[in-house]
């Protein structure tokens, strides 16, 4: 029980890095006055990544408490 507790706070950490960094990568994107359409494609599939991430955190969260 206390390995599956261990393995899924570093999934858990792991996954908020990940969601810092989409997000970090989103406002980059957000701070450019105009995009190419290869840039909005961009954004849209790293915003979609975020929430993915975002709800994968959610739900690791609610089976740890």
């Amino acid at each position: 029980m206390a390995k599956q507790t261990f393995d899924s706070r570093m999934t858990l950490e792991h996954l908020e890095d990940q969601h810092r960094a989409l997000k970090r990568e989103v406002e980059l994107l957000g701070r450019k006055a105009f995009l190419t359409p290869a840039e909005q494609i961009a954004a849209i599939n790293l915003k979609k990544q975020k929430l993915a991430t975002k709800d994968a955190i959610s739900a690791l969260r609610s089976r740890l408490n």
